[in-house]
């Protein structure tokens, strides 16, 4: 089951038209991984430049989906 942040990133993202994988943290077995990099929340992004953030960050999404479309 998908948590309402994750579900909502996700959803943003596919509105936004920005390519996105996702992972679940808690099947793959990463919540340990992730936890000892200093992740405290999920979702977890990371974008194709490196830049990464967590929580549902609509602004984050739109500030990435404008600089995509000024680079196009």
């Amino acid at each position: 089951m998908v948590c309402w942040k994750c579900a909502n990133t996700i959803k943003a993202l596919d509105l936004a038209g920005i390519e996105h994988r996702y992972r679940d943290v808690p099947a793959k077995g990463l919540a340990g991984e992730l936890r000892d990099q200093g992740v405290r929340e999920l979702p977890l992004v990371v974008t194709d430049t490196g830049e990464r953030w967590t929580g549902l960050r609509l602004d984050k999404i739109v500030e990435l989906s404008r600089l995509r479309a000024a680079t196009a």
